[in-house]
């Protein structure tokens, strides 16, 4: 193997060790949130995931969390200002990622059903 391809195939596996830990980290804190914020976080991605069904017909599970996961880090104001007391929390727990695992869920239900 040329020392180019043992980079390029080094660098993927660097990327797709970082998709998995931050995954894992986001789906960590996701839980760990108060059940208000849970709950803040979890009704925008289920509202955004019904607006991508009703757009796209034939919805597609990986398309959709990538389009609900960027829609909750963009409302994050809203949903930090509909969060309570604990909208410094979820403001953190936004940075940190979170919208995917709210988004693996509510976009799970569109098209698993």
């Amino acid at each position: 193997m040329s020392s180019e391809m043992g980079d390029i195939h080094r660098t993927g596996r660097d990327i797709n060790d970082g998709i998995v830990h931050l995954g894992g980290q986001a789906e960590s804190v996701f839980s760990s949130l108060a059940e208000q914020g849970r709950v803040s976080i979890q009704k925008k991605a289920d509202e955004l995931a019904a607006h991508y069904l009703e757009s796209n017909h034939n919805p597609d599970y990986y398309d959709c969390i990538n389009i609900v996961a960027e829609g909750v880090f963009t409302a994050g104001n809203e949903i930090k200002a509909s969060s309570g007391s604990w909208g410094e929390s979820v403001d953190a727990a936004l940075d940190a990622g979170v919208g995917i695992p709210a988004a693996k869920v509510a976009c799970k239900r569109i098209t698993m059903s």
